[in-house]
């Protein structure tokens, strides 16, 4: 088999193709809906991605494979022609060593666009207003695809190290990459961001809208059952009216007029004898042509004589055209009326009926409510599903079936749509809110659906435009960013170059590393292993040193201000600490005690049972003094042999000497054991002190001669006791 087709169809290359297009299949199954028929595909983005490391002709693989998904969806061929094209043209493209993100925008430029105008226009049914939303929609889609593509193999070590990809046929300057990057980050950013402010505010605008439709369907529906309730009413009080008064026929037309001129809204009214002949009809007119025409004056196929007399009911009729006064689609209301009032109901007989109609022409005063009746339209049907009533603007005809289309499932919208001029038109013409009348009429208000169409049209485009503007600027600055940053390295790298011009023999860099990093490397080499070398020896130099001069700090502190065998302080510190100890008493208003503690009889104990229990008789003698003396400002130092030195600042004189015999006690009953024969031992102190105000003296001999003066008296009184000056007066005053 020949090399070249088998680097070329590799298996592993047509496999990894596959699977690509089966992920970006399954991603395209479920496109994210933003608005009416706008979505956001990202199962693009694995085909660009296999564009940018195999090529085109892998790359059309995976597009016919994800591409099967919006076939699905969308049920529409024209994405196998868009979307495989745009798969080569970026395979190619990126064997010219092309940028994806630029790529991507020349093709969508001049052949994507082009060829989705020429499909819209020759096979769909779309305003040619809708076509620039729909072309620019794609263009802002595939640039998102490119400009993740790119993101993911730049972030994922798998994809940027994937073994046979394309590579670049020269080396890119570091500028230019940089350059890129930028651009590429800002457009993902401003793209995605522009998509959720416009999704944001056009679902706040179809809040709006919706709110405002159901408000005003609700006002509507109220104000047409009110304005037919009221005027059954009327037809039922005076169809008791005339129950009730003594009124004979030939009273009944003066009657009916003066009805009629109180509820002008009623186009005619007449009042019917049980033969269902009219007896009296308003207006004159009427009547005078009623009696002209005896078949004209006979109502008794009419459903308002019947449901009215026979049923004895108030009835309201559906939409129905007039005849005898008129041709215009009316609705009746009837009642009945009968000869006596008060009977069994089951005895009354109706002795006539009275009916208004309701010209339908005059539920215009009912739209007149719609505070937005300029922009939205009004639909009365009734139970027959008859057009009793529309506005002037939608051009329906009265009394024709109210048909409508509402499946608009590819629109993604929270509102209602509906179409009611061209049904099988693929753009919805209205948003509509509906309510029913308890008579079963329906009440449609509809606003038209164009105008928020353009809305997102308008701030689509302003993002577009502005994402233009915006990635120009960037390209520009980033571009200018990146000279500045890339030309101190080409001086550095020139500045080595005079060191030495010796070849590197081993290449450590791969194709995609910039043009000025790579020379920098090369003569940086040889340089950097010398350097290595000599850092090698010198840190371990340092090391050695920097560890013997630690060693040497912890043994100089210790012997600075520890004493070695109590590890209590020393005299040295002891003396530095007490002005810091004074000045801070001073400033407070506290006392100070110097205590001096002097073993009884150490001699002995180093002459009975050896220098070594004399040691741990001292060290003992420390533990209980730091046990006793625990404060973090309390200061216990070793003064010399078997002398200890206590600095007990904030005093309390009362109590202090208390305090110092609770240490004595304690001392004393504590057996010490000596280390060479184990024999135990116990020994006593006797401890002078002085308590006084901080300003007692500024100089600690003039307090450890008084401390002393009190231990020589302790050792004189025999030992084993404590004696405590307290001053209570400031000889400095």
């Amino acid at each position: 088999m020949p090399q070249a087709f088998t680097n070329e169809f590799n298996y592993r290359h047509l496999g990894f193709a596959v699977f690509m297009g089966v992920i970006g299949l399954l991603i395209n199954l479920f496109p994210i809906p933003l608005f009416a028929n706008v979505a956001l595909v990202l199962g693009n983005t694995f085909t660009v991605i296999v564009a940018i490391l195999l090529g085109p002709w892998h790359a059309l693989l995976t597009a016919i494979i994800a591409v099967t998904g919006l076939m699905l969806v969308w049920d529409s061929p024209h994405v196998y022609l868009i979307f495989t094209l745009e798969a080569v043209f970026l395979g190619l493209a990126r064997r010219r060593d092309i940028y994806a993100l630029y790529a991507s925008g020349a093709y969508w430029l001049l052949l994507g666009g082009p060829l989705l105008y020429l499909y819209l226009h020759a096979f769909v049914e779309s305003p040619n207003g809708h076509m620039p939303f729909a072309i620019m929609k794609q263009v802002i889609n595939g640039l998102i695809c490119s400009s993740l593509a790119s993101i993911c193999i730049i972030l994922i070590p798998a994809l940027w190290n994937f073994d046979g990809k394309i590579k670049d046929k020269h080396r890119r300057h570091f500028s230019s990459q940089l350059t890129y990057s930028v651009t590429l980050l800002i457009t993902l950013s401003l793209l995605f961001s522009s998509l959720v402010y416009n999704y944001f505010s056009l679902d706040k605008q179809q809040t709006l809208i919706s709110e405002n439709l159901e408000e005003t369907a609700e006002h509507i529906a109220k104000a047409t059952e009110k304005y037919l309730n009221n005027h059954i009413n009327v037809v039922k009080n005076a169809a008791y009216l005339i129950s009730v008064s003594e009124t004979n026929a030939s009273e009944w037309q003066t009657w009916l007029s003066s009805i009629h001129n109180n509820y002008p809204s009623f186009s005619t009214m007449l009042i019917a004898d049980p033969k269902a002949i009219v007896v009296a009809a308003t207006p004159k007119a009427l009547f005078t042509e009623l009696n002209k025409n005896k078949q004209l004056a006979s109502i008794e196929d009419r459903e308002y004589f019947i449901q009215a007399f026979h049923h004895q009911q108030t009835y309201l009729s559906a939409a129905f055209m007039g005849r005898g006064f008129g041709n215009d689609p009316i609705v009746a209301i009837s009642a009945p009326f009968y000869a006596k009032e008060y009977s069994d109901k089951s005895e009354q007989t109706p002795i006539g009926i009275i009916e208004g109609s309701l010209d339908l022409r005059n539920f215009d005063s009912i739209d007149s409510h719609n505070r937005f009746r300029e922009k939205q339209g009004l639909i009365i049907i009734d139970s027959n599903n008859k057009l009793v009533y529309s506005s002037s603007s939608l051009k329906l005809k009265l009394m024709s079936d109210f048909r409508y289309s509402d499946d608009h499932q590819r629109f993604n919208t929270q509102l209602n749509l509906i179409n009611i001029n061209e049904l099988n038109a693929f753009t919805p013409e209205y948003i509509f809110a509906q309510r029913r009348l308890p008579n079963g009429w329906q009440v449609f208000v509809v606003d038209p659906f164009s105008p928020l169409m353009e809305v997102a049209q308008e701030q689509l485009f302003n993002s577009f435009l502005l994402l233009l503007i915006s990635v120009f600027f960037s390209f520009i600055i980033s571009k200018k960013i990146s000279q500045l940053l890339t030309e101190p390295l080409k001086l550095i790298a020139h500045r080595f170059s005079q060191l030495n011009d010796k070849e590197l023999k081993e290449q450590l860099l791969d194709e995609g590393t910039p043009i000025e990093i790579n020379s920098l490397y090369h003569q940086l080499t040889m340089s950097k292993n010398q350097l290595i070398t000599h850092q090698l020896e010198l840190e371990e130099v340092v090391a050695q040193r920097t560890q013997e001069l630690e060693e040497a700090n912890k043994k100089l502190l210790i012997l600075v201000d520890r004493d070695p065998l109590t590890d209590l302080y020393n005299r040295r510190y002891a003396e530095n600490k007490f002005a810091e100890l004074r000045d801070y008493c001073h400033r407070s208003g506290q006392a100070i005690t110097i205590a001096i503690l002097d073993l009884d009889h150490f001699k002995q104990v180093n002459d009975t049972y050896g220098h070594q229990a004399g040691d741990e008789c001292l060290q003992m003698v420390a533990n209980c003094l730091q046990e006793y003396f625990t404060r973090d400002t309390d200061i216990i130092a070793r003064f010399g042999g078997e002398e200890f030195i206590l600095i007990l600042p904030m005093s309390n004189a009362l109590h202090i000497q208390q305090h110092l015999n609770g240490f004595r006690e304690a001392l004393a009953a504590m057996v010490i054991c000596s280390p060479q024969d184990e024999i135990t031992f116990t020994v006593s102190a006797s401890i002078g002190a002085i308590t006084a105000n901080a300003d007692f003296d500024k100089s600690l001999d003039k307090w450890l001669k008084i401390a002393d003066d009190n231990l020589y008296l302790a050792k004189d009184q025999g030992r084993n006791r404590v004696i405590v000056s307290v001053i209570a007066e400031d000889p400095l005053e």
